[in-house]
């Protein structure tokens, strides 16, 4: 059979005496796997078909299969869709292009599953090779301690220094004064908040070097709780700011049992791609595919803005 659907674990055994009827081969398991379900047109579906395609399937699927009216249904299936498949070959779908490259795509993927992906699974990796990953990359464990904070950027020290009375004599939060009094036009928006760093200043999170400002940083973390506010702060330049902790996430180091499996799984994708690249390499030295990039030129794209034609019927 081509192409099954839907299976039936009882069909299986039901046929095994028809398949030694129908014919004698030397093996009793081949006689029972050759022994014919169903046939379509030119078209057979044998009990080894329908054993193959179930066998495949996880155990909680098949329990399923233990109720008679859902085997039957199943059953019903496996001819439906055989049906379907002549129809749509009488009709020349075999030959479209659509077809074409579905099987070429699903070809490829096919090949790089079963040769590459699941020829060597996660669990095999030597555990020496994981445990000298560990040994050798001690900072990929490690996550440093790392805070957050708001501050509110002012112009002078007395203008730091009355809102810090502000916010010890009035029912204002600091989020508020951020908004109105700040001078940070990037975080005053939220509140002031300068989102999580760590001790160098560096933001975590973002790229390109962005870090907030040495001394908040230094600040940040002499501060105990949070909650807690600094004094007024001289950020050089005539610019002073308050700030207030938000939040603590303390140094985390990951033992070996947390961190084996994910080393597992980088080795396991770092030698799944060393061994498709010198499958690339291989192919290309024993095919030596030719490229002829001057004539992309002759490509024509269709305008962005064209209408869609719909497909031919």
């Amino acid at each position: 059979m081509r192409r099954i659907l839907l299976v039936s674990l009882a069909l299986v055994g039901g046929f095994a005496v028809q398949a030694l009827a129908e014919d004698t081969p030397s093996n009793a398991d081949e006689a029972r796997r050759a022994a014919v379900f169903a046939t379509v047109g030119s078209a057979t579906i044998t009990v080894g078909d329908l054993e193959d395609t179930i066998n495949a399937r996880s155990p909680y699927s098949r329990k399923r299969f233990a109720e008679p009216k859902v085997l039957q249904e199943f059953a019903d299936d496996q001819v439906r869709n055989e049906l379907y498949y002549q129809g749509a070959e009488k009709l020349g779908y075999a030959e479209d292009r659509a077809v074409a490259k579905f099987l070429d795509q699903t070809l490829v993927q096919l090949f790089i599953r079963k040769d590459f992906q699941e020829a060597v699974t996660p669990d095999e990796v030597p555990e020496a090779d994981v445990v000298k990953y560990f040994a050798d990359n001690p900072e990929e464990f490690r996550r440093v301690e790392m805070r957050r904070a708001r501050h509110v950027l002012v112009a002078s020290r007395a203008e730091a220094d009355a809102i810090l009375a502000l916010l010890a004599s009035e029912n204002r939060t600091f989020r508020a004064l951020a908004k109105e009094r700040s001078l940070d036009t990037e975080t005053k928006l939220r509140g002031g908040d300068l989102l999580y760093f760590t001790a160098d200043g560096k933001l975590v999170g973002k790229q390109d070097g962005a870090a907030v400002n040495a001394t908040l940083a230094e600040a940040a973390f002499e501060l105990e709780n949070t909650g807690g506010l600094t004094t007024s702060l001289d950020l050089g330049d005539g610019h002073w700011s308050i700030l207030e902790l938000t939040g603590i996430r303390p140094e985390r180091v990951q033992t070996f049992e947390q961190a084996s499996n994910g080393i597992r799984r980088t080795l396991w994708r770092e030698e799944r791609e060393a061994t498709l690249a010198k499958l690339m390499d291989d192919l290309r030295a024993e095919l030596k595919p030719e490229v002829y990039a001057e004539r992309m030129d002759a490509i024509v794209l269709e305008r962005a803005d064209a209408p869609i034609e719909p497909p031919n019927q």
